[in-house]
C-alpha cells in the first residue's frame, strides 16, 4: 500500500468520526486531564486540519498525538467504529518523518536494529545499575540513589532489576517436554522485558509448556517485536524489526506461537499487518499470525487444567490494553484462575481500564501516568486482595511503582507465574498421594 492509498485509507476513518463525545468518557487520558485537546474525536480533528494544510505539523500539534497511552479504549467503544488507533498512529509517523522523535528515543530506537549490540548494553547496564539505583529490602525492585531528571527518577520512581543473566541465556535454544512423549513444539517468543528485566516469568512460561507435555523452542536471533518503535512513530524501524523477526520465526519447526506479553502478542498477531503492508515478508507473516497464543489462551486450549494444585492465595486481576483490546483475551486469565484450588480471585472494578503505563508514556509523562494509576490503585486495594495479577510486564511495572509509593502491601505476578505455581503443587500433592 503507498502512501496515497494510506491517506485515503485515514481519510476514511476521520470521516467516520460523528464528534459525538463518547471517546470522552473512556480515555483515561482526559478522564485524568479534563482536556478536551487530549480526547480522541480532538485528535482526529487535529489530524484532518493537517492533511487539508488548515494547520501546519509542528512539534507542538506532534506533542498532542504523543499524549496517548494507544491503550484501545477509544476504538472498541466508538459507536461509529473509528479506528483511532490506526488514525493516531497514522499522525505521528507523519510527525516523526516531519519533525523527527525525541534524540532519547532515536538512540534507544537505532540500538534496537542492533540484536547484538542491544543485547550488550543491557547486560552491561545490568552490571552497573548498583551505582545508580539501590535494591529495595522489599524485593520490589530498585529506586534511584540520587534524583535524576527524565522518567519519573526524580521522584524516586520504582524501576525492576535488570538481570545479569536474561532469559534467553538461562535456557537452550530447544528445551523437550517433560513427559516421553510429546505433543508437539511451541515457539516462545520472550520479548524485552522478560528476557531483561522479569525472566523468572519466562522461565515459568516454560516450566508450564514443557510440564503439559509440550518441547520449546526460544528462538536466540528474535529480537524486540518493535512496538515502542512503531507507536512512536519510527515505521522503519518498526519495519526492521518485525521483517527480522519474521525472518527468525519462519526459520523454525513449530505447531503454535506463545507469548506472555500482551504487546509483543498484539504486534505479532495484528500489528504487523500494518507496518509489513508493503514489505515482500508480509504473506510470511499472515502465516505466523493464525498461531500466535497468549500463555493463558494455550493454556486453555492445550493444558491440563485438572493438574493444578492448590494456591492458598487472595487475587485480583488487571487486563493489559494490548490483551483485552489487542489480543482480544479477557475470560481466558479468568477462568484459569479460578481453577486453581484454593486460589480466591475478587474482580476488582474497571479491571479492564489502562492503568497509566503505556510504555514509554509512564518515561514522558510520568505524572500524568501516576495519576491513571491511582484509580487502578485505588480498585485493586478495594478488593482486599493479597496480588494483583496481570498479563502485561510493563502493567507489572507501572502498579508496582505506584503501589511501592503508597507504602501498599500488595505484589504483582505475571499470570504465568501463578499458574506455573498452581502446577507445581499440583505436582507435589501428587507426589505425596
Amino acid at each position: 500500500m503507498n502512501k496515497q492509498e494510506r491517506r485515503q485509507l485515514i481519510e476514511q476513518e476521520i470521516v467516520k468520526c460523528s464528534r459525538c463525545g463518547n471517546c470522552r468518557s473512556i480515555c483515561p487520558v482526559f478522564l485524568a486531564e479534563n482536556n478536551e485537546n487530549t480526547t480522541p474525536r480532538s485528535k482526529a480533528r487535529l489530524l484532518e486540519a493537517v492533511l487539508e494544510n488548515d494547520i501546519e505539523l509542528t512539534a507542538g500539534v506532534q506533542q498532542r498525538f504523543e499524549k496517548c497511552l494507544f491503550c484501545k479504549a477509544c476504538m472498541t467503544h466508538c459507536g461509529s467504529g473509528v479506528a483511532t488507533d490506526k488514525v493516531i498512529l497514522a499522525a505521528r509517523t507523519a510527525a516523526a518523518e516531519r519533525n523527527g522523535i525525541s534524540p532519547i528515543k532515536k538512540l534507544a530506537f537505532t540500538g534496537l536494529r542492533y540484536r547484538k549490540l542491544f543485547d550488550l548494553c543491557l547486560r552491561a547496564g545490568a552490571l552497573f545499575q548498583h551505582a545508580i539505583f539501590k535494591k529495595l529490602p522489599d524485593g520490589r525492585g530498585r529506586a534511584p540513589r540520587i534524583l535524576l531528571p527524565g522518567a519519573g527518577l526524580n521522584q524516586r520512581r520504582i524501576m525492576p532489576d535488570m538481570t545479569v543473566s536474561p532469559l534467553r541465556t538461562r535456557l537452550p535454544e530447544f528445551i523437550p517436554a517433560k513427559k516421553a512423549d510429546s505433543k508437539g513444539t511451541v515457539l516462545f517468543f520472550t520479548g524485552c522485558m522478560l528476557n531483561y528485566f522479569y525472566p523468572q516469568t519466562g522461565e515459568a512460561v516454560v516450566n508450564i509448556l514443557t510440564a503439559n507435555g509440550w518441547n520449546v523452542v526460544i528462538p536466540a536471533e528474535q529480537c524486540c517485536c518493535g512496538t515502542p518503535a512503531f507507536t512512536s512513530g519510527d515505521e522503519a524501524t518498526g519495519r526492521v524489526l518485525a521483517e527480522q523477526n519474521v525472518k527468525t520465526i519462519g526459520s523454525k519447526k513449530y505447531d503454535h506461537i506463545v507469548t506472555a506479553c500482551a504487546s509483543c502478542g498484539a504486534a505479532l498477531k495484528e500489528e504487523y499487518a500494518h507496518i509489513l503492508d508493503n514489505s515482500p515478508l508480509l504473506a510470511a507473516w499472515q502465516d505466523i499470525a493464525g498461531k500466535v497464543l497468549d500463555i493463558t489462551q494455550f493454556v486453555l486450549q492445550h493444558c491440563d487444567l485438572t493438574k493444578l494444585g492448590k494456591v492458598p492465595l487472595k487475587v485480583t486481576y488487571h487486563d493489559p490494553c494490548h490483551l483485552v483490546r489487542g489480543m482480544q483475551v479477557s475470560a481466558e486469565p479468568r477462568q484459569i484462575l479460578q481453577s486453581i484450588p484454593g486460589l480466591e480471585y475478587v474482580e476488582m472494578k474497571d479491571a479492564n481500564r489502562c492503568c497509566g503505563a503505556g510504555g514509554s508514556f509512564s518515561a514522558v509523562y510520568y505524572e500524568l501516568s501516576r495519576h491513571i494509576n491511582d484509580k487502578k490503585l485505588d480498585n485493586a486495594a478495594n478488593t482486599g486482595t493479597d496480588y494483583c495479577i496481570t498479563g502485561c510486564s510493563s502493567c507489572r511495572m507501572h502498579i508496582t511503582d505506584g503501589l511501592t509509593q503508597r507504602h501498599s502491601p500488595m505484589k504483582v505476578l505475571h499470570t504465568a507465574e501463578i499458574i506455573s505455581m498452581a502446577y507445581e503443587a499440583g505436582r507435589k500433592e501428587g507426589e505425596t498421594c
